[in-house]
């Protein structure tokens, strides 16, 4: 149970930390309202969940894969942010048109291309020194998902009260426009970071 609990805690630490993930489902939120903010929070919390197996069970042909084609992904990462951040700033606010970038795919993709992610990851599970095995690893794996998905909870219902927060829900064209600025801005960060050979 500590496993658990200790998983759950890091995950949910990990989670709160302000990026891409989070805007997409906070922005998500306040233009369609919590639910429509699950599909991608679940997503975020799947992926971590899955670095989490990886670097606890130490599957060394996944781990392979992800570091010979990281620099890639990277770049996906960041071209996916550019184009989101590009047709977020753009358009009207619209819920439909919301729903299909923030959700469960497209966040789960994009959590899984973070660099950052599998690096704290692994970093936690190397700080606690232990390879778990049967039941402490799958309750590990739980704490994760609970934890990860509970992080993203804060933003889907911090989205939510400020959805109720704006009465007449007037036109979000201010909140998209900040949204997609914020995007490209990661993703010029994360393009200048690779470049510098950071």
């Amino acid at each position: 149970m500590q496993g658990f609990l200790s998983s759950m805690l890091f995950a949910t630490m990990l989670s709160i930390g302000f990026g891409p993930i989070a805007l997409i489902i906070l922005r998500q939120s306040i233009a369609g309202g919590f639910r429509s903010a699950l599909p991608g929070a679940l997503g975020a919390a799947v992926a971590d969940a899955v670095f989490a197996a990886v670097a606890f069970s130490g599957l060394q042909t996944i781990k392979a894969f992800w570091l010979a084609n990281n620099r890639l992904l990277t770049w996906v990462a960041i071209a996916y942010l550019f184009y989101l951040g590009a047709i977020t700033f753009a358009k009207h606010a619209v819920v439909a048109q919301l729903r299909p970038t923030a959700g469960f795919i497209p966040v789960f993709l994009l959590t899984l291309t973070n660099p950052l992610t599998i690096v704290a990851i692994s970093s936690y599970v190397i700080a606690s020194g232990t390879v778990l095995e049967g039941q402490g690893l799958y309750l590990s794996l739980a704490g994760f998902l609970v934890g990860s998905f509970s992080g993203q909870m804060l933003y889907a219902l911090g989205g939510n009260i400020i959805r109720t927060a704006l009465v007449d829900h007037p036109d979000l064209g201010l909140i998209n426009r900040i949204s997609g600025g914020l995007l490209i801005g990661f993703a010029a960060w994360q393009c200048a970071r690779i470049l510098s050979g950071g």
